[in-house]
């Protein structure tokens, strides 16, 4: 069954929307001020920053790998450090409630932000992710 495009004259779905919006405004919050200043409190030394999750002092940038796409399994650099939203943006127990509630949580000021090495981050992804995969097999049950 195909999807109606009904955004865009025709041209997207109302996922395809969605995504664009969320990309556009996730690009935009890099500038953010409140941002950039979690991430400068976080910085120790030149390229060395603190974990305030485990505490740790870990490198601006690690190696890893491509994870799917033509690159998969061949090394990357990937950022080892991140301003990560103390309360998330999208609550996993609840769902997006609207564009308002999302841009409030997205742009938060700067006591709103905690930066986390990739792995503390990591974690926290996936214990979210799966409160919402619970949410949404619950409200499609």
């Amino acid at each position: 069954m195909a999807v109606e495009k009904i955004r865009n004259g025709g041209a997207w779905t109302e996922a395809e929307f969605n995504s664009r919006i969320t990309s556009a405004l996730r690009k935009v919050s890099s500038y953010w001020k409140p941002k950039q200043k979690c991430l400068k409190k976080a910085n120790v030394s030149r390229g060395m920053y603190r974990c305030e999750h485990c505490k740790q002092v870990v490198p601006l940038k690690i190696w890893g790998v491509w994870k799917s796409g033509k690159k998969e399994g061949k090394p990357r650099k990937i950022t080892n450090i991140l301003a990560d939203h103390i309360n998330p943006v999208v609550d996993p127990a609840v769902g997006n409630i609207s564009w308002d509630v999302y841009i409030e949580r997205m742009f938060v000021e700067e006591d709103g932000y905690q930066a986390l090495c990739h792995d503390c981050h990591s974690k926290k992804t996936k214990a979210e992710n799966a409160i919402a995969t619970a949410r949404r097999k619950r409200e499609n049950s």
